[in-house]
């Protein structure tokens, strides 16, 4: 980070990633599986619940798009992680093939590098983007998510 940025400032940005590198792990690494020996998180294993556990698992990986914009990303970065969020979901949506590609994509640790590479990037001179427009994408997404989840449920199961 850089050198001329306030020391409250740099305190604020370590302690966020912390915050998401902690959150990250919990999401995508916090259990091995043994006889893969690959790790999954919280999110691999609500995704093996249909449907629910998906929603909660994109639910969840919006804390990250949150935090994005609670530090005053640009749209270009939580975007981004919302693109990786969202992909995550989708594909999730596939009985066992998406439980797979979760075990590998690991959205919530690939958000944790764009905003990671964006807070070493930034400098001290940039001024903070309105949360507002991320804040309405955040919640539309998580609002399409459910509205996506209870259509599938409805359908297969009546």
């Amino acid at each position: 980070m850089s050198d001329d940025v306030s020391p409250a400032l740099l305190a604020k940005r370590r302690a966020s990633l912390a915050r998401i590198d902690r959150i990250a792990w919990w999401l995508d690494d916090a259990f091995r599986i043994p006889v893969l020996n690959k790790r999954v998180g919280i999110d691999g294993v609500a995704g093996l619940v249909p449907f629910a556990g998906d929603l909660v698992g994109a639910g969840l990986s919006s804390m990250l798009v949150i935090e994005a914009l609670r530090l005053g990303a640009p749209r270009r970065v939580w975007m981004r992680m919302g693109a990786n969020a969202g992909l995550d979901f989708l594909v999730g949506l596939v009985p066992v093939a998406g439980d797979l590609f979760d075990m590998f994509w690991k959205a919530n640790r690939r958000n944790e590098r764009v905003l990671r590479k964006w807070l070493e990037q930034v400098t001290a001179g940039e001024t903070k983007q309105s949360r507002w427009g991320g804040a309405v994408g955040v919640s539309l997404g998580l609002a399409g998510a459910f509205i996506v989840t209870v259509v599938l449920w409805k359908a297969l199961f009546g």
